[in-house]
């Protein structure tokens, strides 16, 4: 399974998300990690359009323990997002790139919450269709964010031979 995915991401990064990021570049002057913080941030609009109803309604009905569990997610999800979007201005336009192989099981775990998100889409109302976009938009920022050489693989130092 890990080496299909492998595959299966190698060729999302190769195939479509390094042209956009050459695209971008070309185009508008904007860097990799550029488009992954943007993308980041419109994740993070998203995350709050999606949370936005159910903190209305439980805030306008006075209960108090869903509206603080419902904060608590809000805001748990805003600070998974700031530090993503931290890790990649850390990162910046490094030739090679840390982030493709690291972040390989978290790019697999957006996407099957995308898919899983797509199979629930049909009787999404505005909070399912900002979900989505949320998902679309971490997604594109963790691919994004991959894209460029991925680091050399380091070897085993040889043994130095003594001098006599």
């Amino acid at each position: 399974m890990h080496k299909t995915f492998a595959s299966i991401d190698d060729t999302l990064i190769e195939r479509l998300f390094q042209p956009v990021t050459d695209l971008l570049a070309n185009r508008l002057g904007m860097s990799r990690a550029n488009a992954a913080c943007a993308c980041v941030d419109a994740a993070s609009m998203s995350w709050i359009v999606s949370r936005a109803r159910g903190l209305s309604d439980d805030a306008a009905s006075w209960q108090v323990a869903p509206s603080l569990f419902d904060a608590g997610i809000l805001l748990l999800g805003l600070a998974a997002l700031v530090s993503l979007r931290t890790l990649f201005q850390r990162t910046g336009t490094r030739q090679a790139n840390p982030l493709r192989q690291v972040m390989r099981p978290h790019r697999a775990l957006v996407l099957m919450m995308l898919a899983a998100r797509l199979v629930q889409l049909q009787a999404a109302g505005l909070s399912g269709l900002a979900d989505m976009a949320m998902l679309v938009c971490a997604a594109s920022a963790l691919y994004l964010g991959a894209c460029g050489q991925p680091p050399r693989l380091r070897h085993a130092a040889a043994p130095v031979p003594a001098s006599r």
